[in-house]
């Protein structure tokens, strides 16, 4: 009978301690886009436990080719919300890729975005960092899709450009 009681008191120890951790970390969606030249993801944190806190969240994801890179955060509170930090990482070597920028509506909301370009495939990191009052929620995108031909075209003509400038400038040297 007492190993009986043991043994439930434990089965209920660890159901509560496995449902407060599942609870208690961000979420990040499953690649949404089926197609092959662009990864979509959506991520999340809804249970911000209430009294307040600080936030430093890491999400990583995948990339499957080489993309242009756009992110955007936003958070709301029933006191305040404030991040500081809002980066891409490549998780090779854990270099800092790019720094957001963040925005303050008021105490209540707040927001970020980031950008840069990524070379694929390879998995980077998302880095959030903040603190909040009350019951807080984020929630954010992350777009990486592969770069207009225009910007290839407009590197094509830069370079040109460049390349007939130098070398009229070797001729009137001369």
């Amino acid at each position: 009978m007492k190993a009986m009681n043991l043994k439930a008191i434990l089965l209920a120890v660890s159901l509560i301690g496995a449902s407060a951790s599942a609870f208690a970390h961000p979420v990040v969606s499953v690649d949404l886009n089926s197609a092959a030249d662009a990864e979509n993801y959506n991520f999340e944190h809804n249970t911000l436990i209430n009294g307040g806190g600080a936030i430093n969240d890491w999400f990583s994801f995948d990339v499957f080719g080489n993309r242009d890179l756009s992110a955007s955060l936003s958070g709301t509170s029933s006191g305040s919300i404030a991040f500081t930090a809002f980066n891409l990482y490549d998780a090779q070597g854990g270099n800092l890729l790019s720094t957001g920028d963040i925005f303050a509506l008021n105490a209540k909301l707040s927001f970020a975005g980031l950008s840069g370009s990524v070379e694929g495939p390879a998995t980077y990191w998302i880095n959030i960092v903040g603190t909040y009052s009350g019951n807080a929620t984020y929630s954010g995108t992350i777009a990486a899709a592969v770069p207009e031909p225009s910007t290839y075209g407009m590197l094509a003509l830069g370079l040109g450009l460049i390349g007939f400038a130098a070398r009229s400038r070797s001729k009137f040297s001369a």
